[in-house]
């Protein structure tokens, strides 16, 4: 009887890692946009986790497992985070992000911008992030850096979707204000996808 519970358990457990292991790399990203730091966005994944792991089965249940986690955990640092900080995204927020996620997938040496100005230059929107109110710059990174799309942002923030978007557009219009036309990256994401609101 104690070998059937101890089956039932690790297949409860190999369930959850087949489920959440394809997110846990975005859910990771999300984590360290809004702490802005590697060891807090490892805590709150983790704790993310760990809550869900006793719920297998309404996982296996929900039919886009990637936009649900991401408002779990949106969820979990409003109530355990941001209280505790003024600011989640610092100068060194994006530039850490790609060394730990990997991101650095951006192809600006294909424009001739060299590591050192792209640097700069995701310092100087890193900055000009940082001065956006949280609702704003939360819609922002979901969106234009992590790729969610309105609809997936509305039920991650529990906003109207209405919200979501005139939201986002008063933050890329203060963004393109703060940065100029001279220091917004050509082709990035922001230019990318101020055109189509999804």
């Amino acid at each position: 009887m104690k070998a059937w519970f101890l089956n039932q358990k690790r297949a409860r457990q190999d369930r959850f890692v087949a489920l959440v292991f394809p997110h846990l790399r975005q859910l990771y990203r999300v984590a360290f946009r809004f702490t802005g730091s590697a060891h807090e966005a490892e805590d709150l994944v983790q704790d993310v986790l760990a809550g869900l792991l006793p719920r297998v089965a309404e996982l296996d249940s929900i039919e886009r497992l990637g936009p649900w986690l991401a408002r779990v955990l949106y969820r979990r640092y409003v109530d355990q985070y941001r209280r505790r900080q003024s600011s989640p995204v610092d100068e060194s927020v994006s530039i850490d992000a790609d060394e730990q996620v990997g991101l650095c997938e951006r192809k600006m040496t294909s424009d001739g911008i060299g590591e050192h100005a792209r640097m700069d230059m995701q310092r100087t929107l890193d900055r000009a992030l940082a001065r956006l109110p949280d609702s704003g710059r939360d819609i922002v990174l979901l969106h234009d850096v992590e790729g969610y799309t309105v609809l997936e942002i509305a039920g991650i923030l529990a906003l109207e979707v209405g919200t979501v978007k005139s939201r986002l557009h008063r933050s890329r219009k203060k963004l393109q204000q703060w940065l100029g036309d001279e220091s917004a990256p050509a082709g990035g994401e922001f230019s990318d996808r101020a055109a189509r609101v999804n």
